[in-house]
């Protein structure tokens, strides 16, 4: 970027622009403001684009592991001053169009977010946020529901047995029954002691019943004031409105006071230290070594911009892709299958860290995980980094920089965390969301020798704040930490007295009433139907066939950057061979091709393209009960690289090479990386095995992604080396299978001017390929049985599904049944599983995909009180009268359901997709048409015809101890039990 010379200082209404930039990428500029009176920050980002985001932060660094901040995030957003109702923050979910809308605490910071492209949408927001971070109510009630309270069994009898309850208390059981949760708690105490990240910010469940609402208060007053904020705005919403409203409806209240939210470098270490951290795991599992080993640094301040740059382009020379020097000798070694949780560059921390180690490895081996490290450091420090990995990892930045994707988070929200560490520390935010600067600087140092060897050395090898990590299984730890709290709970009960425990209930019996209290949400801001946009975006198409195969161009303004799927059908394989699909994808682009081994095919991607992968997708249709078998290799590049990454696809499709020892290493990661991850797919395991129990749809999904695929995978890695011979020739069969010239479909989404050579560059690929074979009728992959089910894992909360057979897209009842959803997730299921339950998530989702309709819970301390709230949400629909205001907010959450933000990479694949399975524009506005019409009848109805007289199925992923003691209440509840 050719930056314009700093603007002369400005002022705004109650702001001075301390800094203007040109920002030419976003056709644009950068600002950086100061509040006159309270020195509050501001960045904005002046843009052409219609998706406007906001976000306002604090850093609100721990003093200890009470989760003070993670738990005062979530009572912020229960009512505030202007919006005295019990929670605001799910009431305008429901009452808004917004592409995003969260709230998140870090380790050393808690954010609120926003992003929309509706204007007034924006205004509605922004008002809501600002009065919830700046005046909350911060009620005790608030506290005790989504902090912690006592409360007993039975909260109206006394001598049912005290237990805690809470949200955020149950929230944190399940994220830290993880590894990699156990890798984190470990780098923050070994590496930052007595520093905030040597505790869990978000609370640890053995120290939240600690905290109490004065502290939450306190806390709130000292870190939630102007002074100590940053904001963030980006879009083409008026900067000047936006202050204006700022100002008048917060800053104005408050006078500059002194923070100090600081934190301070941490103390050297004068030599390594070592550290073990345990997590839980089931008794009874094979012996397969099960831990996890990482040697991490304490490196440079993450606030320079330069210094991290340096850092996170070496982290990617050494660990990024399969052939990288470091990953592939910690690999080769044997010691363990995959790359350790908290390896590669972080700068999540006031002073970033690098990690590297292993998983899957035995306790014992840890220091020689470590010595691998050392000495692949010190080899290549020694010999010197390979100059062509160090322009790939360039290639990679430059490729991150150039894209302006709303894939997985919008991109008027990326720009604000590439610039996170800066803006926070003290650096510039500039640079580090625009580096252009920076990279000339490394470039600069490169030329002059040895700059990352010497990188190596000083922050790496010579540095002596290092930790070795050691993870390992316990599997008893998650019963100590049961009886752990049964014991205190017990100690605290025995002390209390009549009147404390008729405290309790009093207290518990007055939260249930608030909770089921209606609320008056007048004051809240809200849009109204007419304010939803009605009509869909052309996405404007060019078939070409090339040879025996369909190519559609879908021409975008993608900013230099070519986005190509291959897509055939794998309808044709065998079940058995459909059972190898996830181990083929990742096979596919991991092993060698074309007479060059794995690490030259890993060189060539990371050199040539944006990133390729390969994937199975089962895509449902829109009219008939049926679904579409897609295979899918995706890849990206710049266009520049159009002919690089073109023929780096034909070799893979038309002449891969898979040799017993790499897909022996592509089998044990993906098992570990599998193994090490329950805890935290329990959801997805649970909903896909439901699903599994109604269609053949559902069932192939299971064993693509599900509980079938961990099964297979588990088959798979007993297998040894000199026995993986049948395994790669089915994989062969594979891929011949697929990749027919005739059967391939193309999809390219492009620049106009990259339509003709990629066209010329296609037909190379093609003929590569065979022609069609012999027909096969497709196999249909029969339902499970419908049995309900529950799977135990080793995680201290449930994951429960109920699942209904519906109807398809274009049915008639399809709208009501989206709209149905919206209404019992937020009028009946959030308060029931959430509000009194405790559990994180609370869920009803209408598949109108696949004709599914489910109810979920997640993270839930309970599993037959949460299938009777299931029971109940069918009879609260049936039973009562429908709230025309809530039935119409339910509607705008449908609609916007229905019309997610996409940006030109997603356009002309969603489009490829929508052609090819129904979902016609045409369709989708008929559809957001009967949207508008679904009324109270509508949802008695279709839940009458659904879900009253229709069978249901189930499945819970869970702890031991709950399924156990939900099979003592309710002995029916299951009928298969078995490990995960």
């Amino acid at each position: 970027m050719a930056k314009a010379k700093s603007g002369a200082v400005d002022a705004i209404g109650g702001y001075t622009i301390t800094r203007r930039e040109t920002l030419e990428r976003l056709d644009g500029a950068y600002l950086e403001l100061e509040h006159q009176t309270t020195g509050a920050r501001h960045i904005h980002i002046e843009t052409p684009d219609d998706n406007n985001g906001f976000a306002v932060f604090f850093p609100t660094p721990p003093t200890d592991s009470t989760g003070v901040a993670h738990i005062l995030e979530h009572v912020v957003l229960a009512g505030s001053q202007r919006f005295p109702v019990r929670d605001p923050f799910f009431s305008m979910t429901r009452r808004s169009l917004a592409t995003f809308m969260n709230a998140l605490t870090g380790s050393d910071w808690t954010m609120y977010l926003f992003s929309t492209r509706n204007a007034k949408d924006f205004k509605n927001l922004l008002d809501v946020y600002l009065d919830a971070t700046f005046f909350p109510k911060l009620s005790e009630d608030s506290f005790k529901q989504e902090g912690i309270r006592f409360e007993f069994e039975d909260p109206a009898d006394p001598n049912s047995g005290l237990r805690y309850k809470g949200v955020v208390f149950n929230e944190m059981k399940g994220a830290l029954a993880t590894p990699g949760a156990a890798v984190d708690r470990a780098v923050g105490k070994a590496l930052f002691p007595g520093l905030p990240y040597a505790y869990v910010s978000g609370g640890d469940p053995q120290d939240i019943p600690n905290l109490t609402w004065d502290h939450l208060k306190q806390f709130h007053a000292r870190h939630y004031h102007p002074s100590n904020a940053h904001f963030y705005t980006y879009g083409d919403q008026s900067l000047e409105r936006t202050l204006e409203t700022v100002e008048r409806s917060a800053l104005s209240r408050f006078q500059r006071i002194e923070v100090d939210s600081s934190i301070p470098d941490v103390k050297r270490f004068v030599q390594p230290t070592t550290a073990i951290e345990p997590y839980p795991a089931v008794a009874g599992e094979d012996n397969e070594p099960r831990a996890e080993a990482l040697t991490a640094w304490v490196t440079v301040p993450s606030a320079d911009s330069f210094r991290a740059l340096a850092m996170k382009v070496l982290s990617e020379v050494l660990l990024s892709n399969a052939g990288s020097p470091l990953r592939k000798a910690l690999i080769d070694s044997g010691l363990g299958s995959a790359l350790a949780d908290g390896s590669g560059f972080h700068d999540d921390y006031k002073e970033a860290v690098f990690g590297a180690g292993l998983k899957g490895v035995a306790a014992e081996d840890a220091e020689k995980v470590q010595q691998v490290v050392l000495e692949t450091l010190e080899h290549v420090a020694d010999r010197g980094v390979d100059a062509s990995q160090v322009d790939a990892a360039i290639h990679h930045l430059e490729f991150e920089k150039r894209e302006r994707s709303n894939a997985g988070l919008p991109y008027a929200l990326r720009i604000l965390f590439a610039s996170m560490p800066a803006y926070l520390y003290g650096g510039d935010p500039l640079s580090s969301m625009d580096f252009d600067a920076d990279l000339e600087h490394l470039e600069q140092a490169r030329a002059e020798g040895r700059f990352f060897e010497n990188l190596i050395r000083a922050e790496l090898l010579d540095n002596q704040h290092r930790a070795l990590l050691t993870v390992v299984p316990d599997t008893k730890l998650e019963e100590r930490q049961r009886q752990a709290e049964l014991d205190r709970l017990a100690a605290v009960e025995s002390k209390l007295s009549g009147q404390d425990k008729k405290k309790i209930v009093e207290d518990a019996l007055r939260l249930k009433a608030d909770q089921e209290a209606k609320q008056d949400l007048e004051a809240l801001p809200t849009l109204e139907l007419t304010d939803i946009p009605m009509k869909f975006e052309d996405v404007p198409s060019r078939d070409v066939n090339v040879r025996r195969a369909t190519v559609e161009f879908y021409p975008q303004p993608t900013n230099g950057i070519t986005y190509l799927d291959l897509r055939t059908d794998f309808s044709a394989l065998s079940t058995e061979q459909m059972d190898l699909l996830p181990l083929f994808s990742r096979a596919l682009t991991q092993s060698g091709a074309a007479g060059q081994d794995y690490v030259q095919i890993a060189a060539r991607i990371a050199a040539h393209t944006g990133g390729v992968g390969a994937a199975a997708q089962v895509q449902s249709l829109a009219a008939n009960d049926d679904y579409l078998q897609s295979f899918v290799v995706s890849g990206r590049a710049l266009d520049r690289n159009a002919q690089p990454f073109i023929e780096l696809l034909t070799d893979l499709v038309a002449r891969l090479e898979v040799e017993p020892r790499r897909l022996k290493e592509v089998i044990a990661e993906i098992s570990t990386r599998l193994e090490t991850s329950i805890a935290g797919l329990g959801f997805q395991f649970a909903l896909l095995r439901a699903h599994s129990k109604l269609s053949s749809e559902g069932a192939i999904n299971d064993r693509l992604q599900g509980i079938g695929m961990l099964h297979t995978m588990r088959g798979l890695a007993r297998l040894a080396e000199k026995d993986l011979g049948p395994v790669i020739a089915r994989l062969d069969e594979i891929r011949k299978v697929l990749f027919r010239s005739g059967a391939l479909r193309i999809i390219v989404t492009c620049e106009e001017a990259m339509i003709q050579p990629l066209e010329e560059l296609l037909t190379e690929l093609v003929g590569a390929l065979p022609p069609d074979g012999e027909h096969v009728a497709p196999a249909k992959v029969a339902p499970l049985e419908t049995a309900p089910e529950a799977r135990t894992a080793p995680v201290p909360v449930a994951f429960n599904v109920r699942i209904f057979k519906t109807v398809r897209f274009v049915h008639p009842d399809a709208p009501a049944l989206l709209v149905l959803a919206n209404y019992l997730r937020d009028t009946f299921l959030h308060r029931e599983l959430r509000e009194k339950g405790g559990a994180y998530g609370g869920y009803a989702q209408a598949g109108v995909a696949s004709g599914t309709f489910y109810f979920g819970s997640y993270r839930d301390p309970n599993i037959t009180r949460t299938y009777d709230v299931f029971d109940q949400a069918v009879k609260w629909v049936t039973d009562h009268e429908i709230d025309p205001e809530n039935l119409k907010e339910a509607i705008l959450g449908a609609c916007g359901d229905v019309d997610p933000l996409e940006s030109p990479d997603i356009k002309g694949r969603r489009e490829a997709t929508n052609r090819a399975t129904g979902f016609t524009r045409e369709a989708r506005e008929r559809f957001k048409q009967r949207l508008l019409k679904v009324s109270a009848d509508d949802l008695r109805r279709v839940t009458h015809s659904y879900f009253m007289a229709a069978p249901a199925v189930q499945t819970t992923v869970a702890g031991a101890d709950l399924i156990e003691e939900a099979r003592r209440e309710r002995p029916e509840l299951f009928q298969v039990v078995a490990p995960l």
